[in-house]
């Protein structure tokens, strides 16, 4: 049943028949002055949402951590907003047990396992930090009425902006080695039916959030740790399949190679059945240049006596310590095999407001209102949109219920309402979005493609247009 105007998918679509055959303006066109393109998107329709949050807990995220807090109401409100009631909210950290990431103990209490929120276990603690951000004194005590998944009611366990508390403080005592995809994976397959169990449902959009200033490290075993004048640099030498004297192999033979990222793409799609659109994926890292993700790459630096790594950005008006991220190259490609603008979402940790970001994040975890083109549209009446294949008029009466087409502007026949474009076309800002560089296509009110369908539907979106 259409949630917004209570017709069957057959009747409606058996009304749209008659465009099925579809005859594009444009091809009258001279073939000289024309470039056909054609921009799909799926989406899948969902009013419940699972979201994962991964959170480094490595030495140097004490601002960001906090950032992520104070912000976490602009997420909120749009989350309230688009899922009511009817989402949930999971935290774990970048720490997987590994040579170089032990257990903590009184002899080991840095870069070590803490017994929450590793290993992908969902945190079940609150953390509190009561000292600074460049000398951090974090603290954790359990709270019953938290658990460990947040739901709208008990939000405030994500953090509490009365007491500066709550799940997404994680600490910086976490592995050196930071994975931010392993623990994902263990989270949501290993631990889905024992520890972390109810948390993933059927018809429920999964969304997955990285924030972190690192690259991630793959699988524990694809790099050696603990190695004298590499430690944790290993990491960025395999997810670069190089070092920086050329090397593919490191000091004990071993090459310098990661578990690829398609593996984590294709898993995270298994999840769902393969259905697009159903799993997002969102990174919060450490990019050069947003509007272009290309020039986000490990590099490095000798500085007479080692290489490091070279920092990608700095946060701008940061003093403290630590005011840079590292390239978070794997976590930028994870998300554009999700598709930028569609179901990937990139955006640079190096910021001291993260508001924006988050508020951007949930309408990004929604089903889409606004969708972003790469190539700008030369006409758009010369543009024609497909819904599952059926072609969609350029003017209909905005009236519930039913698609009436009509002529355009001014066309005074409709049975009831008035005339209006079914979709339209915003060209680019400037300067542009760079995830819409080609502008935006809005649907219209009474034609929504997130209200006409069902929980479970999945609605595969065409657009045919022309760019010069």
């Amino acid at each position: 049943m259409f949630r917004k105007f209570g017709l069957t998918g057959s009747v409606y679509l058996a009304g749209l028949l008659f465009l099925g055959c579809q005859n594009y303006g444009f091809e009258e066109l001279p073939s000289s002055v024309i470039k056909e393109k054609r921009w799909t998107q799926t989406i899948s329709i969902s009013s419940q949402a699972d979201i994962l949050f991964i959170i480094d807990n490595s030495g140097s995220m004490v601002g960001e951590q906090g950032q992520l807090g104070v912000s976490f109401n602009a997420f909120a409100q749009v989350l309230d907003e688009k899922f009511g009631g009817e989402y949930q909210i999971a935290v774990i950290s970048t720490g997987m047990e590994s040579p170089g990431c032990p257990p903590c103990n009184a002899t080991i209490d840095k870069s070590c396992m803490n017994e929450t929120g590793e290993n992908g276990r969902f945190q079940d603690r609150i953390g509190f930090n009561q000292g600074t951000i460049d000398n951090p004194d974090y603290v954790f005590e359990m709270d019953p009425a938290c658990g460990k998944v947040v739901i709208p009611a008990t939000k405030n366990c994500f953090y509490d902006t009365d007491s500066s508390k709550g799940f997404s403080l994680v600490g910086v005592n976490g592995c050196g080695y930071e994975r931010g995809l392993a623990p994902m994976r263990v989270a949501l397959d290993d631990l889905a039916g024992t520890y972390n169990a109810g948390f993933l449902r059927k018809n429920a959009t999964l969304a997955v959030v990285v924030i972190t200033d690192e690259d991630d490290c793959g699988q524990v075993g694809d790099v050696t740790e603990g190695l004298g004048g590499i430690a944790g640099d290993a990491c960025y030498y395999a997810s670069k399949g190089v070092d920086p004297e050329g090397g593919f192999t490191d000091p004990e033979g071993k090459l310098y190679r990661l578990t690829p990222v398609e593996d984590y793409y294709n898993f995270l799609l298994g999840l769902k059945d393969g259905k697009e659109g159903m799993v997002k994926f969102a990174a919060i890292v450490g990019v050069k240049d947003i509007n272009d993700l290309s020039t986000t790459t490990i590099e490095y630096t000798f500085d007479g006596s080692r290489y490091t790594v070279d920092q990608t950005c700095t946060t701008a008006g940061c003093t403290g310590l630590f005011c840079f991220a590292k390239p978070g190259t794997r976590y930028i490609k994870l998300a554009q095999l999700f598709g930028i603008g569609q179901n990937g979402f990139v955006d640079t940790i190096c910021q001291t407001d993260f508001s924006d970001t988050m508020e951007a994040l949930g309408t990004f975890v929604a089903c889409p209102k606004v969708f972003l083109l790469s190539e700008e549209i030369l006409d758009p009446d010369l543009a024609n949109i497909l819904i599952n294949g059926e072609g969609v008029p350029r003017f209909s009466c905005d009236k519930p219920g039913e698609l009436e087409e009509c002529s355009g502007h001014g066309d005074t026949s409709c049975s009831q309402g008035s005339c209006v474009e079914t979709w339209s076309y915003t060209p680019p800002d400037t300067p542009p979005d760079p995830a819409a560089l080609g502008g935006t296509i809005t649907f219209a009110e009474h034609y929504d493609p997130c209200e006409l369908f069902s929980d479970g539907d999945q609605v595969h979106i065409e657009l045919v247009y022309v760019t010069t």
